[in-house]
């Protein structure tokens, strides 16, 4: 079973860090805001039915709270978004929520996407022929689902049986484009049957489901069952990146109407209005320590440009 409170502290310090980095955006202070408001559960929900620093992570990039939960320090996440050298990342190489991580086990993430799910699975097949018990998360949006190394990836892992879950985080656009420009099925779960694997469709504004589906499919992959789809449903509350304008393809009101069941309120109501509280007051602290440390920190020397990029 989950740990409400815990999964309440990752995702309220997301939101806390996430509405930071957009103001800091539109301030001009930083270049590229990636906002993860409406991904909250989902990130925390798989996050914490994973054995960190054990299993592997080929993440989505609003999974801010999986980022978290899995170790990645509030002011490593502010150094990434300032490209400063302390991003443990890529040392401020790449735009901000390219995530990455050895000692994390977390997989470096491209700009094309979804390269990294054939990736992932590439570690899963490491996995087994290493006799490893490890699993590989690997997460996308719907619009990486409709390319075709997402279909190519998830049935070479089905017909290895490889140890990794699939989970397409479905926020209804891929960038500008709405789902029923994307897909005719109404599930993409459902496309799990081609493969021969599981498919299971969850509310992701919901941890608490989340974790539940995370957890079986997670020990199924790990007992040798083979991967499963998961297909988290949720919503981003702002554009696709602070570079979008997102009132020039969504209704006014769409957003309100989905702000109604924002997964950080609705966890706040299960916990009770004091403990979210304390937590919520916490979260923000953290989240202006870490901004004002990182945007103290001095940039990297100029002639350290090419290190880090090209293996000798």
């Amino acid at each position: 079973m989950i740990d409400l409170e815990r999964a309440y502290g990752l995702m309220t310090l997301a939101r806390r860090l996430d509405e930071r980095m957009w103001g800091l955006a539109r301030a001009g202070k930083a270049h590229f805001a990636v906002p993860c408001a409406g991904h909250e559960a989902i990130g925390a929900g798989y996050a914490l039915a994973l054995g960190a620093g054990h299993d592997f992570v080929a993440p989505h990039y609003r999974d801010l709270s999986a980022m978290l939960a899995l170790g990645v320090s509030p002011r490593e996440v502010m150094a990434s978004f300032f490209a400063r050298p302390r991003d443990p990342s890529s040392r401020g190489r790449q735009p901000y929520a390219h995530w990455g991580s050895k000692r994390l086990r977390i997989l470096t993430l491209g700009g094309p996407q979804p390269n990294h799910v054939t990736h992932g699975v590439g570690i899963a097949w490491g996995s087994r022929l290493l006799g490893e018990d490890s699993v590989t998360w690997i997460a996308f949006g719907d619009g990486g689902a409709q390319k075709g190394e997402v279909h190519e990836a998830m049935n070479f892992a089905a017909v290895h049986r490889l140890p990794c879950v699939f989970c397409v985080e479905n926020n209804l656009y891929a960038q500008s484009v709405p789902a029923r420009l994307q897909h005719a099925v109404t599930s993409l779960s459902q496309r799990a049957a081609g493969y021969g694997m599981p498919g299971v469709a969850v509310d992701g504004m919901d941890v608490e489901q989340v974790h539940a589906a995370a957890k079986d499919a997670i020990d199924r992959a790990r007992a040798g069952g083979g991967p499963t789809l998961i297909e988290a449903s949720c919503y981003r509350f702002r554009a696709n990146t602070s570079n979008d304008d997102d009132s020039r393809y969504r209704p006014a009101d769409e957003a309100a109407r989905w702000r109604a069941r924002d997964p950080v309120r609705l966890l706040a109501g299960r916990l009770g209005a004091r403990r979210a509280r304390i937590q919520d007051e916490s979260a923000e602290a953290v989240a202006a320590d870490a901004a004002a440390w990182a945007e103290a920190q001095p940039w990297d020397d100029p002639a350290s440009a090419l290190e880090h990029t090209y293996a000798g």
